[in-house]
């Protein structure tokens, strides 16, 4: 019994020396999750109108969520819509493609759009539902809103582990109300606001999950988040557009830009949309978004090879951050391949086939690799 005792005395001493030194608080710290991840939304709908995709033995994938996760992949980007016309990307479809993605272990980022379309720097509109609503009415509708969601996601357990509020923000969001830079001045407060409103609501509901803020580019990100900062809004992430043709083809000069903005801010870092071209050809009638040599980056020339490169070294970017403050890269629309049209299509067509990670007879690229190494 003596001896039983001086072991748990032993054992206690040594826990508590490891828990706290004179020094302060030294227990050891969880480690970050790095994720390499992927914007899947367009898959659901390309699945139904038949495409198949291939692995590197250039067979067709059973479950392509699997064969990801197999690949690397453990995060998975998907965009919500309040109300569109067509009801894209609406609940009832996010809820179903984020039980494949939990099924295939992967994590899971909430993208709200707080629009019932597209919404991009040059482009956030109010759902109508909303409009007409003043900067209060709208902050509490935002917020009923993104609660019964996450509710909703929680009901059916698949939390997301990431919440965006706002897509590409640069401008504000649910416009005009919400717009920072408008005909009739500069108003950051009513952004700030309803950003705060739909942050409170989403950590009421899914605390454990983190929050990003969306910035379209790295070059002036600082000044943006430094602006919601001194208004109140408190956020995880720092989540960052990087596309050479609009951002700035010198990665050197990228990875300059994303150190300066950890000395700005406080939050992780995290390039939550990237891509780049496996070839500058076409494979259906619709206009690609890339197509000419001038509008890649020098270093990376647009094959199967530099697409691979340019996402290697990217990735080599973000994980030498310091601090572990990077946390990860996302790229959009990898699924994006052409397809036929049809009647019921959203898309009608694919202006990113050749950013695609898979090529033009939908087999693997190459630059799948990168999510299997280190």
């Amino acid at each position: 019994m003596k001896k039983l005792f001086l072991i748990l005395v032993i054992f206690v001493v040594a826990v508590s020396c490891i828990k706290e030194s004179d020094d302060g608080d030294i227990s050891p710290q969880p480690t970050k999750t790095y994720y390499k991840g992927m914007d899947l939304s367009f898959l659901p709908e390309l699945e139904t109108l038949g495409t198949q995709f291939k692995n590197e033995n250039n067979t067709v994938i059973a479950n392509n969520y699997t064969y990801l996760a197999s690949k690397g992949v453990n995060l998975v980007r998907l965009r919500l819509w309040v109300n569109h016309p067509n009801q894209a990307y609406n609940l009832t479809k996010l809820k179903a493609q984020a039980r494949l993605v939990k099924a295939a272990g992967m994590d899971f980022l909430l993208d709200f759009h707080y629009s019932d379309t597209w919404a991009d720097p040059g482009n956030q509109q109010t759902p109508t539902i909303w409009s007409g609503l003043n900067a209060n009415e709208l902050a509490a509708a935002v917020a009923l809103y993104t609660d019964n969601v996450l509710r909703e996601l929680n009901a059916n357990q698949i939390p997301p582990q990431i919440i965006q509020i706002g897509n590409e923000t640069n401008n504000g969001f649910l416009w005009p109300v919400g717009q920072i830079f408008n005909t009739t001045g500069t108003n950051w407060d009513n952004y700030a606001n309803i950003t705060k409103a739909a942050i409170n609501a989403a950590r009421s509901v899914t605390p454990s999950a983190k929050i990003m803020i969306h910035y379209a580019g790295v070059e002036y990100a600082g000044s943006f988040y430094q602006e919601l900062i001194s208004r109140g809004v408190s956020f995880d992430i720092a989540g960052l557009s990087y596309y050479p043709w609009w951002h700035g083809s010198s990665l050197t000069t990228m990875e300059s830009q994303l150190n300066t903005l950890t000395g700005t801010i406080t939050q992780d870092l995290m390039l939550v949309e990237t891509a780049y071209p496996f070839t500058l050809g076409f494979n259906d009638n619709t206009n690609n978004v890339i197509g000419l040599q001038s509008q890649v980056a020098p270093s990376y020339p647009a094959n199967v090879a530099g697409q691979r490169d340019f996402l290697r070294d990217l990735n080599t970017i973000i994980k030498n951050i310091p601090d572990e403050r990077g946390i990860g890269f996302c790229y959009w629309a990898p699924d994006w391949v052409a397809h036929t049209p049809s009647q019921t299509s959203f898309t009608q067509g694919s202006s990113w086939e050749n950013l695609a990670l898979f090529d033009f007879n939908n087999k693997v690229n190459p630059a799948i690799v990168v999510y299997g190494n280190d």
